[in-house]
């Protein structure tokens, strides 16, 4: 048989396709530059193609490289989840995730269902991580976490994700010093009759609603003041005349009652968890995500 690249050498691709760059690639790696530049010569050698391309301005991947690197991605993996299996198996090694929640959708609930599930797997360690889109989606590509929670649709590229539904959303207005009629159901023009609390416009509800708004006709939406979580955006409502639309289920997990309006134009969004194709903790995965949305089935 021909000689096969090394786990080194595909390990090393792969870096380099994150980095893009010879230098970084190699402290990445924690070698010298000319140690991984004849890696990457001889795994070219060794497949017969230009992966790649190097001049004066820099370097990329060919068409070839583009081509490559998922089945290089997919042999590690491969060989990464038959470990973890095999060392679960012979309990060398305590079941391990690291689970991202969108920032907007809060983690109160997660965290009484993390409670619950550990009660019945106490093998099992479990990080919460609170994050935002564009983080929960590189740190999920990165493998630094293993499971992210976010809302879906979106309007990033998901084709390298699988995900699975746990519970639709209804976001209603929350306003607890405004004085209006119990049951009132209030319009987008009179959501902005009332100072407004609002996310950063790097947020994913930011954007969404925004198109909430834009749907109405409404290009611009004034704001009083724009907080960094769903909490922070309660306490302030609570403190000060304004009104923020938040997640009643959010709300119905932090007892509170009182200051809720539903919208005429309703807002729901479904709550998914988000992960990568092929992940070596995978059965591990699979174990905690069917218990929340078994959960969640039963009783939100």
């Amino acid at each position: 048989m021909d000689e096969l690249p090394t786990l080194q050498e595909l390990q090393s691709f792969i870096t380099y396709s994150k980095m893009g760059n010879f230098t970084l690639a190699a402290q990445a790696a924690n070698i010298t530059q000319s140690a991984f530049s004849a890696q990457m010569k001889k795994l070219e050698r060794l497949v017969g193609v230009k992966l790649i391309a190097r001049s004066t301005r820099g370097s990329r991947l060919t068409a070839e490289g583009e081509k490559f690197l998922p089945e290089a991605e997919h042999i590690i993996e491969t060989l990464e989840r038959a470990i973890h299996s095999i060392r679960l198996a012979n309990k060398l090694e305590q079941p391990m995730l690291n689970v991202g929640i969108l920032r907007s959708i809060g983690d109160v609930r997660m965290n009484a269902h993390v409670s619950y599930f550990q009660q019945t797997n106490p093998n099992f360690s479990i990080s919460i991580y609170d994050m935002e889109e564009e983080e929960m989606l590189l740190d999920l590509r990165e493998n630094r976490i293993d499971i992210g929670t976010c809302y879906l649709p979106n309007n990033k590229d998901m084709s390298s994700y699988e995900s699975i539904a746990i519970r639709e959303d209804s976001v209603v207005y929350y306003a607890p010093k405004r004085e209006l009629p119990a049951g009132k159901v209030l319009s987008c023009e009179e959501l902005l009759d009332y100072p407004m609390v609002m996310y950063p416009p790097k947020y994913f509800m930011s954007h969404r609603l925004k198109s909430y708004f834009s749907e109405e006709g409404r290009q611009s939406l004034p704001h009083l003041v724009r907080l960094s979580n769903p909490y922070a955006m309660i306490d302030y409502c609570q403190r000060n005349e304004a009104g923020a639309l938040i997640s009643r289920h959010l709300l119905d997990a932090l007892g509170i009652k009182d200051g809720i309006y539903a919208l005429a134009k309703p807002l729901n969004l479904q709550v998914c968890f988000v992960y990568r194709n092929n992940n070596s903790k995978w059965e591990t995965m699979k174990t905690f995500m069917d218990y929340i949305v078994q959960k969640v089935g039963t009783n939100g």
